[in-house]
């Protein structure tokens, strides 16, 4: 997987508020823009259904600022995650986390 087909993807998913998150390499680039902007209690090395879970829990107290964050939430509420972990997923949380491709 090349990474920055899961980030253009979900960029252009939030542009266009439209689809839904299809697998575990959007979902980490997701979760890592939304620990941005949150207090996600979760991180690049947690596997995928502990990190839904503090997704869930960053989600419940978190107040969108504008309609890609709201669009954000709905990507992230719907999906489900795979058990499937590897290093480009660390790679997309950071990347989603930071605004830029880490180094």
């Amino acid at each position: 997987m090349v990474p920055m087909l899961a980030v253009s993807s979900i960029e252009k998913k939030l542009e266009m508020q439209a689809s839904v998150i299809v697998g575990n390499y959007e979902f980490y680039y997701a979760a890592g823009k939304l620990s941005s902007v949150t207090s996600l209690e979760a991180d690049e090395n947690t596997q995928p259904v502990e990190l839904k879970e503090a997704v869930e829990n960053a989600l419940a107290d978190f107040q969108p600022a504008d309609d890609t964050q709201t669009y954000l939430v709905k990507l992230l509420e719907r999906y489900r995650p795979s058990e499937n972990y590897d290093a480009q997923m660390n790679l997309l949380f950071r990347w989603g986390r930071e605004g830029k491709e880490p180094v």
